[in-house]
């Protein structure tokens, strides 16, 4: 019998040993209750341009129990690239699609994306990356077909940098222009416009009038390309005509010998809208200013000159691309500290040497000689060594506390933003950089809008920092912002904004001048203001709310922006920020340098330039709104009646 017992107990423990080692690799082989995937770029295949915004289309699918995750966008073996982060719940069964905006400053070819709750990864996935050097011109196609304007990439609009072309992914247009910003124009193929939201419809207009050039195509699909974009193109679109001569496009090209080789094609008879003017002969390009940029349409389709030689250089006269000033961009490739270098005065009152040398002489006198004749006239000189270190911790203990009263507190926000928009147009792109002063070393939470484009650093004297950005469906915010004691930081945001000053001008250009005058609407003055074409500047004064103020400005100076003189008499040097971007080549196509021209960089466009004494963009520190000093530059374009002044 116990024989008996003892077999079974031992057939008992290997069934256990058994259920054991079967059960660990079912376990292990459970599909995951959470998945991931990620497109990134403009392509959903890595494509970015370097120091601009690009998006990255997240999928999240939840099979399990409800909780929340964090998304983490990370460099990996940069510690200076800061990070990124997205926060959203994940009720059971969920299917999310999140965008979320980042930008890279060096030169990774790889991340990684992982997806945590309560701390632990759940999934994860490694991305590789296409960088597009920011000096490089770069053209995106929509196009269902892979072979579309292959032969963008032979085209020179710099002497110094190959052409970029990318496919730029329908399902990735993003609903904020700033992420759109990295491409200089984009051409629509065979996209159906009206399937475009609202929001995707008015970002790729804003991203338009702020500089950039949207191509049209014709031909056969011009109806599905101009379904949600007919009211901005510049012609009424007609019937098709087959075998249409196509030389004038050879001709305008300046390429005639090319004629002989481009095939007849089919093309919609157009009738030219306000504003609009035909590039070529034949009208077979047609084009319209919008805003800062422009707009073409093709009457033909965009593949009918895939075989045809000159079709690089064509588009080479058509884009005409011109540098823009991207502020964003050029700050975060030179890594500039603009307040540290334009901030006019100092967060705290700080004692002038002379008053520092009178305390030092008062010190010196109450702790040796005051002291020494009060305890000699008391008879007790024996305390001399109580009295000298009591004085000695008591004047520690004042210092301390004026040192302590001066600097306040609370944390204290500056702010100096750029504005950037165009006449006719309520919206722009506003860059701000904000500094955070701190009376002791501590770590602070700061939120912006939702809407906000925060750059992952910080940036203090001399050194750079990388930050975590974390963003939701409501907010955009840095978590922690460590500061040490009396000092400033400073950081970049950006943000799409809608209060841009309404001006109205009514500019010619006349022999060698620039004549007329420009209107301020609105209730906020302009300080400062000034017309600029190119290096050319021309002060106007304090432009009122509703006044018009004239203009005459002699066109071949070369005066800014350094021989302007503003009034200084704000939180910043107004002069020095204005040469800290317009002061060299900060902006152009190709490798800009510091020995290049001065002036704004689109030398085609007249811009009025003034001063807003008050921040552009809200923050928030700890979920407490502060106020702010701050100060705000507008850098408006305006319309005028020549294409080159």
């Amino acid at each position: 019998m116990e024989i008996l017992v003892t077999f079974w107990r031992f057939l008992l423990v290997l069934l256990l040993i058994g259920i054991v080692f079967v059960g660990t690799p079912a376990r292990a082989q459970a599909p995951p209750s959470i998945t991931l995937e990620a497109q990134a770029g403009y392509d959903g295949a890595g494509t970015y341009r370097a120091n601009f915004w690009f998006p990255v289309a997240i999928t999240v699918t939840n099979t399990g129990g409800d909780s929340v995750g964090v998304l983490s966008w990370i460099v990996p073996g940069d510690s200076a690239a800061g990070s990124f982060e997205y926060v959203l719940d994940l009720p059971r069964g969920a299917r999310k699609r999140v965008m979320l905006p980042v930008v890279i400053t060096g030169s990774s070819n790889r991340v990684r994306l992982t997806l945590r709750i309560d701390d632990e990864p759940v999934a994860q996935e490694s991305i590789l990356l296409n960088r597009i050097g920011m000096e490089r011109p770069t053209l995106a196609v929509i196009s269902s077909d892979a072979t579309v304007l292959n032969s963008l990439q032979a085209a020179r609009f710099t002497p110094d940098a190959n052409t970029a072309v990318v496919r730029l992914a329908p399902d990735l247009l993003p609903d904020d222009a700033a992420l759109l910003a990295g491409l200089d124009a984009i051409f629509i193929h065979d996209l159906a416009t009206d399937g475009l939201s609202s929001a995707q419809r008015e970002a790729l207009l804003l991203w338009t009038r702020m500089g950039g050039q949207l191509i049209l195509g014709g031909g056969l699909r011009a109806e599905r390309t101009l379904a949600g974009l007919a009211d901005v193109s510049p012609v009424d679109v007609g019937t098709l005509r087959a075998n249409a001569p196509a030389a004038g496009l050879a001709d305008f090209a300046q390429r005639p010998e090319l004629a002989a080789e481009l095939p007849p094609l089919t093309v919609n008879e157009v009738r030219l809208r306000e504003g609009a003017r035909a590039l070529d002969g034949a009208g077979l390009l047609t084009a319209r200013a919008e805003g800062a940029g422009q707009i073409i349409f093709a009457a033909f389709d965009l593949a009918a000159l895939r075989v045809w030689s000159g079709e690089a250089v064509l588009w080479e006269q058509a884009l005409q691309i011109e540098p823009r000033a991207h502020i964003g961009p050029a700050f975060r490739w030179r890594g500039d500290n603009l307040l540290r270098q334009t901030l006019q005065r100092g967060l705290v009152w700080l004692p002038s040497p002379w008053l520092v040398l009178a305390l030092m002489v008062a010190y010196i006198a109450v702790i040796g000689p005051l002291n020494f004749l009060l305890l000699r006239r008391l008879r007790r000189v024996e305390l001399a060594w109580v009295t000298t270190p009591l004085i000695a911790i008591a004047t520690l203990g004042l210092t301390y506390g004026g040192s302590v009263a001066l600097r306040g507190p609370e944390a204290r926000v500056v702010q100096v933003a750029i504005v950037q928009g165009f006449e006719g147009g309520a919206t722009g792109q506003a860059t701000a950089f904000f500094g955070i002063f701190s009376p002791t070393r501590r770590s602070y939470r700061l939120d912006f809008a939702a809407e906000s484009l925060i750059t992952p650093s910080s940036l203090g004297s001399f050194e750079v920092d990388p930050l975590t950005v974390r963003r939701d469906a409501t907010s955009s915010s840095v978590p922690e912002l460590l500061i040490d004691v009396g000092s400033l930081r400073s950081m970049m945001v950006e943000q799409m904004v809608g209060d841009v000053p309404q001006v109205e001008s009514d500019l010619r250009v006349e022999g060698g001048f620039l004549r007329g005058q420009v209107r301020l609407g609105g209730d906020v003055p302009l300080r400062d203001a000034q017309i600029i074409v190119g290096a050319a500047s021309g002060s106007i004064g304090d432009l009122q709310p509703g006044m018009a103020a004239p203009v005459d400005l002699r066109l071949n100076q070369q005066n800014f922006p350094f021989e302007f003189q503003s009034s200084d008499a704000g939180l910043v040097y107004r002069n020095q920020v204005l040469t800290s971007l317009f002061g060299f080549d900060r902006f152009s196509l190709g490798n800009p340098s510091v020995q290049s021209q001065q002036g704004h960089p689109d030398t085609r466009g007249v811009y009025l330039l003034g001063w807003i004494e008050r921040p552009t963009l809200a923050i928030s520190v700890h979920d407490n709104s502060v106020g702010q000093q701050g100060e705000t530059l507008v850098i408006i374009r305006l319309h005028h009646n020549g294409a080159r002044p």
